[in-house]
């Protein structure tokens, strides 16, 4: 039955082939995994200084529209970003970058207590930062924000 032809003679038995498609199967898949994972995300290099003033656009839970400027500046290695909103809300927080993705965490006081959050932005040539985010207490849904760059600090002078 199984096993009365030798594995890699020159006839196989059923087995034999079941096992080496099987083996195949397995490693093509592999690859397959590896090249749509290796594509999922794509971190390009730093390039140029992103400190400055941004445009802040976005819309909330309900396609609710907001508007408002930000600052980003860099600290070492890492950067401050504050929201400053048209209704008045400002927001703090500290944000990390990697080639273009660019992470940040904030919190602010809500009638609640506490409001937490993170944006993440992948940074586009201008600079544009276009986002999603989320807060804790919230709905868990993204939210989606886009930054457009406005001036850097040294015009100010």
């Amino acid at each position: 039955m199984y096993g009365s032809k030798p594995l890699f003679g020159r006839e196989f038995t059923m087995f034999s082939r079941l096992f080496l498609c099987t083996v195949f199967a397995i490693v093509v898949n592999g690859r397959i995994d590896e090249r749509k994972n290796a594509n999922k995300i794509v971190l390009e290099p730093e390039v140029g200084n992103i400190d400055g003033y941004y445009v802040c656009r976005g819309v909330e839970s309900g396609d609710k529209s907001y508007s408002g400027m930000v600052t980003i500046t860099r600290k070492n290695d890492v950067y401050v970003i504050q929201w400053v909103m048209n209704g008045g809300a400002t927001f703090t927080g500290i944000g990390i970058r990697k080639g273009n993705i660019f992470s940040a965490s904030w919190a602010t006081g809500g009638e609640k207590g506490i409001i937490r959050g993170i944006n993440q932005y992948r940074i586009e040539p201008g600079p544009r930062f276009v986002g999603r985010w989320a807060t804790l207490p919230g709905n868990g849904v993204l939210q989606t924000e886009t930054l457009n760059f406005l001036k850097k600090f040294e015009d100010d002078q």
